[in-house]
């Protein structure tokens, strides 16, 4: 990340040497009716001219249409501010890429520029709740309207966006694509006007967003991989507050050529502020909370990318159906000239630790291959998850569909899974370190299920239940399974459920004293299983 620094700072230096525009000077009106586009854009031009500087917005409502930023200029909103867009889709004319493509319409653009900034107190305003704008779900069948971001940023370099705050996109509430090194810093985001109302879309390279408060209907923050040869690469998120509707912090859907070098820390996650449009509770079974994020930690890779060295550390969620879903498939074959041959990708060298969750559906927590195609090299430390149990003996044997195919979301599999807390399947080489797996009601489901993993080591496991029913781990055709130092309380059930005729090499090792001692009673096994 140093590189990304020292951009950084560069940019910073040299807004400080720099002349202001005031956008008053060039004809604007702070009416709130008036279409400032104009002038604003003028006053744009004008400093991008004049070897950079500031824009300035003044206290004061100025509607506008879509602006272009160009090269070593900053809109600088005062407090006070608010530049708001303009509610006719005429004031957003299309935008095309260096490529040749048709670009997201957004209220602020930049194409091929460097050394921009947006920042200030003020606040830019989308107001994405207007009738023109009421389109429906982009994702739906058929669906053809347009909607304007807030901010669209397209090959762009050393972008800063400090402290502003966003509010009620039509759209996506700011994206950045094929951009590097790019800094987000303290910027409020309030979005919750619209349908597919994303808080932060970032498809870069060697991006830091840091204390930053997000609140958004749809996805919080949300890293993409549109194109499927550059990676979303070099990503650090630290010191943040998610709520969101749907997923609070999320790889994918789009994933073509996938995420790498990503480090997230210190984030906060809760339900949002309003529920327009998803109201979970009302249509998924098991949801016992009105407003719920689906989940809190989601890595989808579905379109051939490869997902590869992501940390992530330190996360308070409550409010969560799910609280992490990890999850590698093929949905992009569909698309394939030759689905037969199409490459799945990877996911490897996922590292979750220091995890507090608060669980409000049966949707369990997931890290999930396909047949052939595995998860690999994850660990998950000091992870303690209290979910509200109420699983059922039926839920807990019932078969999983693979669903490889298929959107990504933790309830693909259903409203329920059969397991309380954990669910792996297709998985190589899995660590699993002080988990702490509590079920607020009883529940009939194994706290974790394995299936189909091979090389997995659990340490210093505790679940808590106020009456067990089940066993606390159930392995289906898993192979290399060592379980260190088991803590097993004076259950009815057997603590161990083993079987699958490809089971081998499961280990039980580590028993301290004589009453911890698993007793072959307390296995229920068909495949080879050692106590030590």
């Amino acid at each position: 990340m140093k590189a990304l620094f020292t951009g950084l700072l560069l940019c910073i230096s040299y807004y400080g040497f720099s002349a202001d525009y005031n956008i008053l000077t060039f004809g604007a009106k702070a009416d709130g009716k008036t279409i400032n586009t104009k002038a604003i854009q003028m006053s744009i031009d004008k400093c991008s001219e004049q070897h950079g500087g500031r824009v300035i917005i003044p206290a004061g409502i100025f509607m506008s249409g879509t602006i272009i930023l160009k090269n070593d200029v900053t809109l600088y909103l005062e407090d006070g501010a608010e530049l708001k867009g303009s509610p006719d889709s005429k004031d957003y004319p299309d935008q095309k890429t260096s490529e040749g493509k048709k670009a997201t319409w957004a209220l602020v653009v930049a194409q091929n520029v460097k050394h921009i900034a947006i920042a200030g107190h003020g606040t830019i305003n989308g107001n994405g709740a207007v009738a023109a704008f009421q389109l429906g779900d982009d994702t739906a069948p058929g669906y053809k309207g347009v909607r304007p971001n807030i901010i669209t940023m397209v090959n762009c370099k050393d972008i800063e966006i400090l402290n502003v705050h966003l509010l009620n996109s039509a759209h996506w509430m700011e994206t950045y694509v094929r951009c590097e090194y790019l800094h987000i810093k303290g910027v409020q985001v309030y979005n919750h006007a619209n349908l597919n109302n994303d808080g932060i879309n970032i498809d870069s390279r060697n991006v830091l967003i840091e204390d930053c408060n997000i609140d958004s209907d749809d996805d919080g923050i949300c890293l993409k991989s549109d194109d499927p040869n550059i990676p979303c690469e070099n990503v650090t998120i630290r010191n943040c507050v998610v709520a969101s509707n749907c997923n609070a912090v999320k790889f994918g859907t789009g994933s073509r050529s996938g995420f790498r070098n990503i480090n997230i820390s210190n984030i906060t996650i809760h339900k949002a502020s309003e529920d327009n449009f998803r109201h979970w509770q009302s249509h998924i079974k098991f949801i016992d909370q009105p407003i719920t994020t689906i989940a809190g930690l989601s890595i989808e890779n579905v379109d051939g990318g490869f997902t590869d060295n992501v940390t992530i550390d330190n996360v308070f969620m409550e409010d969560i159906q799910t609280p992490i879903f990890i999850k590698l498939g093929k949905r992009g074959a569909l698309k394939s000239k030759d689905p037969a041959s199409f490459n799945p990708g990877h996911v490897r060298n996922i590292t979750i630790s220091n995890v507090t969750a608060v669980s409000h559906s049966k949707i369990t927590s997931s890290i999930t291959g396909f047949p052939g195609y595995d998860v690999e090299n994850v660990v998950l430390s000091n992870i303690n998850i209290s979910t509200m149990g109420d699983g059922t003996a039926d839920e807990a044997d019932a078969p999983l569909p693979e669903k490889e195919t298929a959107y990504p979301e933790s309830r693909m599999f259903g409203a329920t899974l059969p397991s309380s807390g954990l669910y792996i399947r297709h998985v190589k080489g899995i660590s699993l370190q002080n988990i702490t797996l509590q079920t607020r009601n009883m529940d009939a489901r194994p706290a974790i299920i394995m299936d189909d993993v091979k090389n997995a080591q659990i340490s210093l496991l505790n679940t808590e239940q106020t009456e067990i029913t089940n066993a606390a781990i159930k392995l289906i055709n898993c192979e290399s399974v060592i379980w260190l130092n088991p803590k097993v309380t004076n259950a009815p059930f057997p603590v161990l459920t083993v079987d699958g005729e490809k089971t081998r090499a499961i280990s039980i090792v580590g028993m301290k004293d004589e009453k911890d001692k698993i007793k072959s009673s307390d296995i229920v096994a068909k495949g080879a299983v050692s106590i030590n």
